[in-house]
């Protein structure tokens, strides 16, 4: 099984409105979800990866995860390695931005996912879908 996860230390945002590094989310947690909603984190799954992509936007905002993980775009969801330049990332709260650069990492280290319901968290606040929407994309 392919895994799709984010870097370790990723920022998630949490239901209270703080943020919190994907390494120290529990099941349990409450995360909010891309529509403005809170949601209970239902399981975590962590791996390793050698490589990873990192996406940075022309906001300032960067995330690193692995190439299979879906984003939310104005286009549609799509898998991080099917993004491009052209392509403009839906942030928190509908803001959109465009993206700066795309590049392959080396990583070799800890990666995380969580399962909320099948739904979009904010991670550094982008919408990335989570566990359950890898069936979808």
């Amino acid at each position: 099984m392919m895994q799709m996860c984010l870097e370790e230390n990723t920022r998630i945002l949490m239901a209270d409105g703080s943020q919190k590094p994907i390494r120290e989310i529990r099941i349990g947690d409450m995360v909010m979800c891309d529509l403005g909603e809170p949601k209970i984190v239902r399981n975590v799954w962590q791996g390793r990866e050698e490589h990873m992509m990192c996406i940075e936007l022309k906001n300032g905002s960067k995330i690193i995860l692995t190439d299979n993980h879906p984003i939310k775009t104005t286009a549609g969801i799509k898998r991080a390695d099917a993004i491009d330049e052209n392509d403009e990332i839906v942030m928190v709260y509908g803001e959109k931005y465009k993206i700066s650069s795309i590049s392959c990492i080396e990583y070799g280290d800890r990666v995380y996912n969580l399962d909320i319901a099948g739904n979009f968290m904010i991670a550094e606040g982008i919408a990335v879908g989570d566990f359950g929407i890898q069936n979808r994309i």
